[in-house]
């Protein structure tokens, strides 16, 4: 059973957010509003909700280590969330400056700066948080950000976010040794030509993916295609193992053999198993059959086995955010998705 535990809101999850130990739980309900819930056993109560944004939420960060909340929104504004002494969550707005939406936001591994289209930090002689942009022309939506572990910045194309008297002056790695800001480190484009929705870097900085996998020491650019719908998000698990998902509603594991990248398994499939035994012999094969050859994770071929009008996979709808590293346990990840649908995964089980 790849499934640690299965969760159930009464609404839309579109991003969400652990903090440090997993007792409480970040998610936007699909609306301008953060709901900050805690776990009370296998239940969760609601303990807060944050209000500043105007329109909806897209994306949601928790700093393990300082405790503190990033959002972003459609409404161009991004705000940092402090927990203060009487148990309230106190916003500060970020000095974004920016003239669209924004979609992701991501903190750095020191947790003294976050990115979400420019890279923000906390200015003390104003006391608040402050915007840096990068300054070479990005002629599209940057969907998706992640941070380097020596913090540089990525999203598709790799930038140094090293800011002087913020950052300690960062080791030589493979994209050089003086990288001082805004310094265009690496830029990948993925061989299909597609819109690149996800990104994130493996353990050891060498190797950043969104479907393609590439390794900035060696330049080699490699294609891995997924046989599916389109991947929305992508976590690393080690330097050899990647999980995506999406409109396909089930987390793929992808795992490098030595020679390629090839899909491992589909967690969740033992319990599709168990569901798809208990599923009800009742209803319409034939409608079945036709909804299955235009639908999600139901193979025309598999129709026969899916008659109770629901799919054969843990998430009802698409998988819109993953996180990993739950509790310091690389190999644990927690999924979202429209269905309302909050999983918890062991992705080595």
């Amino acid at each position: 059973m790849s499934v640690i535990e299965e969760f159930t809101f009464p609404f839309c999850v579109t991003s969400h957010a652990f903090n440090k130990d997993k007792s409480q739980v970040a998610l936007c309900p699909n609306t301008n509003e953060v709901h900050i819930y805690g776990r009370n056993g296998t239940q969760w109560t609601q303990l807060h909700v944050l209000k500043e944004h105007d329109l909806l939420v897209t994306s949601i960060d928790w700093a393990p280590q300082t405790n503190r909340i990033v959002t972003c929104s459609q409404d161009k504004n991004a705000y940092v969330w402090t927990l203060d002494s009487a148990g309230m969550w106190k916003p500060t707005l970020v000095h974004l400056r920016i003239n669209r939406a924004a979609v992701q936001a991501r903190w750095s591994p020191q947790e003294n700066k976050f990115a979400c289209v420019a890279v923000c930090y906390f200015g003390s002689d104003n006391d608040w948080w402050v915007s840096k942009h990068i300054k070479k022309p990005i002629a599209s939506s940057v969907l998706s950000v992640a941070w380097h572990p020596k913090q540089r910045a990525a999203g598709a194309r790799v930038f140094s976010a090293f800011i002087k008297g913020v950052d300690q002056k960062p080791a030589p790695s493979a994209w050089g040794e003086r990288l001082p800001f805004n310094t265009l480190c690496g830029e990948f484009e993925a061989p299909a030509g597609g819109w690149v929705r996800s990104i994130g870097f493996s353990p050891d900085g060498d190797h950043d993916a969104s479907l393609t996998v590439a390794t900035p020491a060696t330049g080699e650019v490699v294609a891995v295609r997924s046989p599916g719908l389109p991947l929305t998000s992508l976590v690393w698990v080690d330097q050899s193992t990647i999980v995506v998902s999406g409109h396909d509603c089930v987390p793929l594991v992808y795992a490098f053999d030595g020679q390629a990248w090839r899909l491992a398994k589909r967690l969740g499939d033992d319990d599709k198993l168990r569901r798809s035994a208990a599923a009800s012999p009742t209803g319409n094969t034939a409608f079945n059959l036709f909804r299955q050859m235009d639908s999600r994770n139901q193979p025309a071929k598999n129709a026969a086995a899916a008659t109770d009008g629901s799919l054969k996979s843990v998430h009802q709808n698409t998988i819109t955010e993953m996180h990993t590293g739950l509790g310091g346990a690389a190999a644990e990840i927690s999924t979202s998705g429209l269905d309302g649908k909050l999983v918890l995964w062991n992705v080595q089980a």
